[in-house]
């Protein structure tokens, strides 16, 4: 499992407390574990008061490109130029292009290296003084895949939000600004950003409504009709500005990511329908920034420009703030800090944004109640989720509505059509996840 990122900061050596449970007898096998929990998570049903599903598809061949993104972006150690000519056969592109003394990185022993790292806990050595190559190897590793499930999950947000936005002002009334905010809480590894640009890339060529949307994240599609389907161009848009806030320095990764998203040295094979750059670099529809800092301890007024932007700066169209497998290592950094975040946060968002929160299945935060009566230190567990309810719903009373919860879900990939050699160890996983979807009032 991938380490933390906002929350990349050094806490006490040991695993974590677990809650108690009632002891029953153990299974006969692992693999019969592996099958209760996923059966388990499949009969979950999300609360959905408003009746719709949040989660869209992903074209097969779009989850493709954005791995090869990825691939392109990080691996190689000089990253690809904006908006160049590519070659419309993958194989033949990457040997033309490659140079005899550029080696890849050696995601073998960095990929180690990191998972020595998060054992010991040694997160300051992991992520916030970390070189480039061994945040480059944590992307590729963990981000590439988190990106696959976060982009159908990030597009049906989008699209229902416009949706609200539609069904509340009217669709003839036109905004001065139409740029929708996107502020990625502990997105610098990247995930949340190459997927916001593959979701937006979908978006922009006809994007499925709300209520069309599928009823799971789904890697099935229609290849077979759509694969030599042109795309529809010059599909006009909103813009998105993408924000990504992250407690170590992941600048680099960020711009590798950036420039490789609009360049056109990503290959792609010659039948693909959706062949690269990700999102062209023509226009200014698609802006992505990144901020080195700590949310838990960061000032009023730059807290402040970070959601809403520069002073000067016309106000946005809409605000989402995804916090993406962040949110409970915040908790568990520090539960106060954390909740006046939230609260200085619900402070400063105007009414309709919408928070994201997606995070693992379970997760828990630990305080600490000083000693007891005997002495010994005395903790108690709170699930995550308990934590967000009652600092948005019940400290924050009536600013925040809850309009989407579940609490397990499955993305899954398609590992035999999805293609993705950066290296030993560094292979595709599946994503089991929380999420929670809160609009301010």
């Amino acid at each position: 499992m991938p380490g933390p990122r906002q929350g990349n900061r050094r806490r006490s050596p040991g695993p974590k407390a677990k809650p108690q449970r009632a002891k029953q007898a153990p299974p006969a096998n692992k693999q019969h574990v592996n099958k209760i929990e996923r059966e388990a998570a499949l009969e979950t049903q999300p609360e959905n008061p408003n009746g719709f599903e949040i989660v869209s598809k992903i074209h097969l061949s779009l989850q493709q490109l954005l791995l090869d993104v990825f691939k392109t972006a990080l691996l190689s150690n000089q990253a690809p130029a904006e908006s160049t000519p590519a070659s419309p056969d993958a194989e033949s592109s990457e040997s033309q292009s490659e140079d005899k003394k550029d080696e890849p990185l050696d995601m073998k022993s960095l990929i180690q290296t990191i998972k020595g790292l998060l054992y010991q806990r040694d997160f300051d050595s992991a992520f916030t003084e970390a070189g480039e190559d061994l945040l480059r190897a944590y992307a590729l590793r963990w981000s590439a895949s988190r990106s696959l499930g976060y982009a159908g999950l990030l597009k049906g947000v989008l699209s229902w939000m416009k949706e609200e936005e539609e069904n509340t002002r009217g669709r003839s009334r036109t905004s001065s600004n139409k740029c929708t905010r996107v502020v990625c809480i502990g997105g610098g590894a990247g995930a949340e950003i190459v997927a916001l640009a593959a979701a937006w890339r979908d978006l922009g060529h006809g994007a499925e409504s709300l209520e069309d949307g599928v009823a799971s994240v789904s890697l099935e599609d229609t290849e077979n009709k759509e694969e030599n389907m042109p795309e529809i161009e010059g599909a006009a848009g909103p813009s998105l500005s993408v924000a990504a806030v992250d407690i170590a320095d992941w600048s680099k990764i960020v711009d590798r990511l950036s420039r490789t998203i609009t360049s056109a040295e990503v290959p792609f094979p010659q039948t693909t329908r959706y062949r690269s750059p990700l999102l062209p670099l023509s226009g200014n529809d698609f802006s992505v920034s990144f901020r080195r800092d700590d949310v838990l301890t960061m000032p009023e007024e730059d807290l402040r420009e970070v959601f809403m932007g520069a002073p000067s700066a016309t106000p946005f169209s809409s605000i989402l703030v995804p916090i993406m497998f962040t949110l409970n290592e915040l908790f568990s950094t520090s539960m106060p800090k954390t909740t006046g975040f939230l609260l200085r946060m619900t402070e400063i968002l105007p009414a309709g944004a919408i928070l994201l929160v997606v995070d693992s299945p379970g997760s828990y935060s630990t305080l600490k109640l000083g000693k007891g009566p005997d002495g010994e230190p005395q903790e108690r567990n709170y699930p995550m989720k308990f934590l967000l309810d009652h600092t948005l719903l019940s400290v924050a009373k009536g600013k925040w509505e809850r309009v989407y919860t579940e609490e397990s879900r499955w993305w899954r990939r398609d590992d035999k059509r999805l293609k993705y050699e950066v290296g030993e160890g560094a292979g595709l996983e599946d994503m089991r996840f929380q999420m929670h979807v809160y609009r301010r009032l």
